[in-house]
């Protein structure tokens, strides 16, 4: 599955296969993930993921989503920090 967001350790492995989207090489990283589950919004760093060497798009294997889903459901955040939200139709309307 791809993901567009996220930022990437500057350590690069590359691995053979191309991108699916440009045909560049995927890389493994490691990435902070940001999953979105109605108004909630969880942050995962650490997050194995492959991300291409020219357009920068992300490729999370679902395995990983799997465990991602689980944590989500069942799991336990090492931390809990409040975010500040901003919405630009109120911002544009004042």
């Amino acid at each position: 599955m791809r993901r567009r967001f996220g930022s990437q350790k500057t350590e690069w492995r590359p691995r053979q296969e191309p991108c699916a989207v440009c045909g560049g090489e995927l890389r493994n990283t490691t990435i902070t993930h940001e999953e979105r589950r109605g108004d909630d919004s969880c942050l995962f760093r650490n997050v194995p993921a492959q991300v291409c060497s020219v357009c920068s798009e992300i490729w999370i294997e679902e395995a990983t989503l799997q465990e991602i889903d689980r944590l989500i459901e069942k799991g336990k955040p090492t931390r809990k920090v409040e975010t500040p939200v901003y919405d630009l139709a109120v911002v544009s309307t004042s």
